[in-house]
């Protein structure tokens, strides 16, 4: 590479790392850059602007596979392969000669050309519930309760042959008073939902938000009631924060969806809910500006919604709004605004009672009101940040001694190899993994490639191992409880009566195990004083098993009982759910549990009622399963 090409690469890479995330027509500059006489600037560019949503720089990366070395031509394969999806329409290259380079690029141009704005518009039609389908499959669910047979019949074929778009108003029809009508509906269900093929590629909305076509917002928006079945609302919005602006202006069509209140849609609160996060999220100050009123919404839902995305932009008046949702929103939402309120309140969060009866919640309203009267003037909402959600799941195989992680189809993106029996890793600073190694008998905090940046050597088999918001790194060992700096000094140390099986620090400082050879829970300082203890009712033969819930719950997994339990601090059973076989368990943040069973070499994520809704497969023992 020449000296000038240099200065050009260099120039662009201080570029891209300021304004990844900037819209391209802000850019053009870099824009001239895709033009550049030099591959390598050519392809820097593209991948600066591919990233900030621009599809001008699609065509070039593809024009690029047939210049680069295979080792050059990576970035840009992932990254190409990453927005298709689905649709990729090949794989790695397996020759280098001129021809297959040439048929490489031709695949991946013919793919761009068929994904154009007006066919995926099209293709989103077909997902699309209307006012006269919603009328249609309301006048046939009617007919599943007909007298005659025949049309009964007939009903139900109209019904499956619709597929998933017949799905919200199904699962309203169990409501119905009629059983043939509900058992129907039930056995509908069950029917559409074992046909995956029938959902929409999650790429077609990826490139909806690049290709950016007049009536992309229109069609999102109209997608919304079966992108809730499809589990697809998080991409909605992603797509929508990316078209929020049209130019220089904020979608017309998106501000008027904050005034949604028709009588024809099936979520109404979720699509002010959707509209306004994607104003948020991409509407800048103007956006923040529109949404506002919605902090005083009918719906407990949307101003949840609304007032946590406006405080994490720093919108001071939204914080009582999530104060005083705390009484009326369900234990796992009141775990989403404390995970924002004790963010914000650090080592001032105030105590208070955790428990789930309504004078509980009250109390701890007024808890966290009269905290916010005392420190509103005092509080920097400016060091929140918000928490990526990929869907990446980390999973540790301790029979293959390795931990891996898998994107939202199963597919592999790195592995580390040669890590003795893994019992519990956390993906942290969003490059590096933390792991406790059992066999090892030590943790270790290493790079996707595996490389070694930092380790500590432990008594006895480390359990779990949890990164403090503090930097430190918090250890529990079969027989003691540690924390350790960076340098890996001891801060303190202890142990606890009977085999130690599990442990994390909560937010609130205090230490949360599994003691006792696994039979009680105990909640103690960094002393090793017991303040509270309960019977964790798990079999103390297996190791690990508890996660701490973002509100101040303790899951607890019980092998033994073939259970995934949910208690509050006092030991209040909140929620069980059946889980066979099952090693280990984390929340999530929609309150689901990613579920690992060792035994049946699985992963799994099931609600709160123990319907599994997602699952992975594999070829070892999984021990311990986590979502990014």
């Amino acid at each position: 590479m020449n000296r000038l090409t240099l200065s050009r690469c260099l120039a662009l890479l201080v570029v891209s790392s300021t304004v990844s995330l900037t819209p391209a027509e802000q850019l053009p500059d870099l824009r001239k850059q895709l033009k550049d006489p030099s591959s390598t600037v050519r392809k820097q560019a593209a991948l600066t602007l591919a990233e900030a949503n621009d599809a001008e720089a699609i065509p070039v990366l593809i024009d690029l596979l047939t210049e680069l070395s295979a080792e050059e031509r990576r970035s840009v394969e992932e990254f190409l392969t990453q927005l298709a999806g689905e649709w990729a329409p090949v794989g790695l290259l397996e020759s280098e000669d001129k021809i297959a380079r040439q048929i490489h690029r031709d695949a991946w141009m013919a793919w761009w050309r068929d994904t154009d704005g007006p066919s995926l518009l099209a293709l989103l039609g077909q997902h699309t519930l209307t006012p006269q389908l919603q009328r249609q499959i309301q006048e046939q669910i009617g007919k599943l309760g007909d007298e005659e047979f025949s049309k009964r019949e007939a009903a139900v074929k109209e019904l499956h042959d619709l597929g998933r778009i017949a799905l919200p108003q199904l699962r309203e029809a169990l409501k119905e008073r009629d059983p043939e009508i509900v058992w129907r509906a039930r056995d509908l269900i069950e029917q559409i939902e074992r046909e995956p093929a029938r959902k929409l590629p999650s790429a077609a909305v990826r490139l909806l938000a690049l290709r950016k076509p007049p009536g992309a917002v229109e069609a999102l928006l109209a997608y919304l009631p079966l992108a809730a079945e499809e589990k697809r609302t998080d991409e909605i919005k992603k797509a929508l924060a990316l078209l929020a602006r049209r130019d220089g202006k904020l979608d017309a069509a998106l501000v008027r969806a904050l005034m949604e209140t028709g009588s024809t849609s099936v979520l109404i609160g979720s699509v002010r809910a959707i509209a306004a996060e994607a104003l948020i999220e991409g509407g800048g100050p103007e956006g923040r500006t529109a949404v506002r009123f919605l902090l005083q919404d009918k719906d407990a839902a949307v101003r949840l919604r609304v007032a946590r995305a406006l405080v994490m932009t720093g919108v001071r008046e939204a914080v009582p709004v999530l104060i005083n949702l705390l009484p009326v929103v369900s234990d796992e939402e009141v775990g989403q605004i404390e995970e924002v309120l004790t963010q914000l309140a650090g080592d001032s969060t105030p105590e208070g009672p955790w428990g789930t009866e309504a004078a509980d919640k009250q109390k701890r309203r007024d808890a966290w009101a009269t905290w916010w009267k005392h420190n509103r003037e005092r509080i920097d909402l400016t060091h929140l940040t918000a928490r990526p959600w990929y869907g990446y799941t980390l999973l540790c195989d301790s029979s293959r001694h390795r931990v891996f992680e898998i994107d939202r189809h199963g597919r592999e993106r790195w592995a580390i190899e040669n890590v003795l029996f893994p019992v519990d890793a956390w993906v942290v600073d969003g490059k590096h993994v933390l792991v406790a190694e059992y066999n090892g008998g030590k943790v270790s905090e290493r790079d996707f490639h595996g490389q070694i940046l930092w380790s500590q050597s432990v008594p006895g088999r480390p359990v779990n191992v949890q990164r403090l918001a503090n930097g430190h790194t918090f250890i529990a060992t079969m027989n003691q409880i540690l924390e350790v700096d960076r340098a890996g000094k001891e801060l303190y140390s202890f142990t606890v009566g009977g085999i130690l099986t599990a442990a994390y620090r909560a937010r609130d400082g205090c230490i949360v195990c599994l003691a006792r050879n696994g039979s009680r829970c105990l909640i103690m300082d960094t002393n090793g004083k017991i303040l509270k203890e309960f019977p964790s009712n798990r079999d103390g033969t297996w190791t690990s098993g508890i996660d701490l819930l973002a509100n101040g719950h303790i899951l607890i997994t019980q092998p033994n009982r073939q259970k995934v339990t949910e208690y509050d601090r006092n030991g209040k059973l909140i929620v069980e759910v059946n889980a066979p076989m099952a090693t280990t368990a984390t929340g999530l943040p929609n309150g689901h549990f990613l579920i690992a069973s060792s035994n049946l070499h699985r992963a799994y994520e099931v609600d709160r009622k123990g319907k599994v809704v997602w699952e992975y497969r594999a070829s070892g023992n999984i021990f311990r399963a986590r979502r990014r």
